[in-house]
């Protein structure tokens, strides 16, 4: 079965310590495992890449920007950016102490499967609270600082945490939040329900269903697995006695959350241009996963990502003391093993590309352009 991870964690397992400039040898060598291998795998697959890069200076070029994919974990950009806006005004406090059973409870644990579940369980052990093997606190009485929930949901890419913080603020906010990108009606639903739909097919409304149909079949289903204990009772059986298969998986990540590079690149670049109080509290939140790898000079590197079976995408910004930020975002259809297990080095890659004119250059003409 496959399995899903945080790009978090494929950075810190590869020991990315540092961003380093692809040479332009005319031969690239096999696999993704080299910048000059992540530009050849990119031309020879133009089709599946959509991407927007803008480095600050003037250079800028799209491809298929406007297109319309599977974007994953990057969506929790706009559940921050909601967050930090309910703090800025007031309506939100980050030292609230909340239940952490309250938190499990928009967590369906299944195991470190293809749904993530291992993302809550890093989420728990980072806040040194103790929890079983699925994730879920041993003590559901314990308090965590409500700012440490959307910590996590960055950090760790914790979909209870996004959850949990979507059910707090509404879709209102989350919409007002993307919007402030040019965003408009951003396709955010429950993590938690999309997995139980994979678990629980019977409550699937039919193929071909519009969007905001199974978005709500989804968000029925996360509220129930919150509030039924009875329909929480049946969701490890289910996961143990009929796992999804490999096939079910695929299909079903093309059928979760979507969105453009243009729309992500909008959103990221919205954050770093920004100079409000809820812009600058989500720099600081996002700016300190890759803290340590940001490019010589600059302010900050910031980042969020994502990842399904056949998709990865990535967003960054690259903020400077004395001029715009850089800003990019890469969606990629068809992704597989390989390529995740590579991600760190397209990472550095396209943060080269917002202050290396070469390394844009060669991202530039390997997309055609």
């Amino acid at each position: 079965m496959l399995t899903r991870r945080s790009l978090l964690t494929s950075v810190a397992a590869a020991g990315a310590a540092t961003f380093v400039t692809p040479s332009l040898a005319l031969a690239a060598p096999p696999g993704q495992s080299t910048p000059d291998g992540w530009l050849a795998r990119l031309a020879a697959h133009r089709a599946d890449v959509s991407a927007v890069f803008s480095d600050g200076t003037g250079r800028r070029f799209g491809h298929l920007p406007d297109r319309s994919l599977t974007i994953a974990s990057a969506i929790k950009a706009v559940h921050l950016l909601a967050y930090t806006t309910a703090v800025a005004q007031g309506r939100l406090d980050p030292a609230e102490q909340v239940r952490v059973g309250d938190w499990d409870a928009r967590h369906p644990y299944v195991g470190d499967g293809p749904v993530g579940a291992g993302s809550h369980l890093n989420a728990l052990t980072y806040l040194g609270i103790p929890c079983d093997e699925h994730g879920v606190a041993k003590d559901p009485e314990r308090r965590v600082p409500l700012r440490n929930i959307a910590e996590t949901m960055i950090f760790f890419s914790d979909n209870a945490a996004a959850d949990y913080l979507r059910a707090r603020l509404g879709d209102g906010a989350l919409r007002a939040a993307a919007a402030r990108g040019g965003w408009s009606r951003p396709d955010v639903r429950m993590f938690g329900g999309e997995v139980l739909l994979l678990l629980f097919p019977e409550y699937c409304p039919p193929p071909g269903s519009p969007a905001v149909v199974r978005r709500a079949a989804g968000d029925a289903l996360s509220n129930r697995f919150a509030c039924d204990p009875s329909f929480r009772a049946q969701v490890l059986p289910r996961a143990a006695e009929k796992p999804p298969s490999t096939e079910a998986i695929t299909a079903w990540s093309a059928t979760t959350g979507h969105g453009s590079a243009a729309q992500l690149f909008g959103l990221h670049h919205e954050i770093a241009t920004s100079r409000d109080r809820a812009a600058v509290l989500a720099q600081q939140i996002l700016g300190t996963p890759l803290a340590a790898k940001r490019p010589p000079g600059s302010k900050a590197l910031l980042y969020k990502g994502g990842n399904l079976p056949g998709y990865l995408v990535l967003g960054f910004d690259v903020l400077w003391p004395d001029r715009r930020p850089g800003t990019s975002t890469i969606f990629l259809k068809n992704s597989t093993q390989q390529d995740l297990q590579h991600a760190p080095v397209l990472m550095r890659l396209c943060v080269d590309a917002l202050y290396l004119p070469d390394t844009f250059a060669a991202l530039e003409r390997a997309l055609g352009h």
